[in-house]
């Protein structure tokens, strides 16, 4: 069998506690970063979102690649450790990721940068349908401009 040059594993002095908690600490803050580059509130450019993705993805793996290898998607662990039979402490790069992606998400929505919603268009969201039109919608056209009378 042909070694890998560079397997999602973790560091011998690196338990699996402490690196889902990497695993997840990464991922929170390249959603973060992805979140926040591409939010259409922001006066930013969207054609320069990947210049903040792109940095943020390469300082998550320089930080973390020495105490987990760096996954911050399992899907990048999931093929060598299939390819190399080798499943030991595999659930920290499920795990990790995912609570870190849901983390991530959560503090953007409701901490950081959160929208003002109501609870009718949060559950209509969470079902996917359309947001029913409000009174302000309906003031407005629906999408915030003012309709004007010509």
């Amino acid at each position: 069998v042909q070694k890998i040059p560079f397997p999602t594993q973790l560091h011998p002095g690196v338990g699996p506690g402490q690196g889902t908690v990497v695993e997840l600490l990464l991922t929170a803050q390249f959603v973060l970063c992805v979140f926040a580059s591409f939010d259409d509130r922001h006066d930013g450019r969207p054609a320069m979102a990947a210049v903040p993705v792109g940095f943020s993805l390469a300082l998550g793996h320089l930080f973390g690649i020495h105490y987990t290898g760096a996954s911050m998607n399992p899907a990048r662990s999931f093929a060598p450790a299939v390819i190399t039979r080798n499943f030991a402490n595999h659930w920290v790069y499920w795990a990790g990721p995912l609570l870190g992606a849901a983390l991530g998400a959560v503090l953007y929505e409701f901490a950081l940068c959160p929208r003002p919603r109501s609870l009718a268009e949060r559950l209509a969201a969470l079902k996917g349908e359309p947001p029913a039109p409000t009174a302000r919608g309906r003031e407005s056209g629906g999408d915030g401009a003012a309709v004007s009378g010509t």
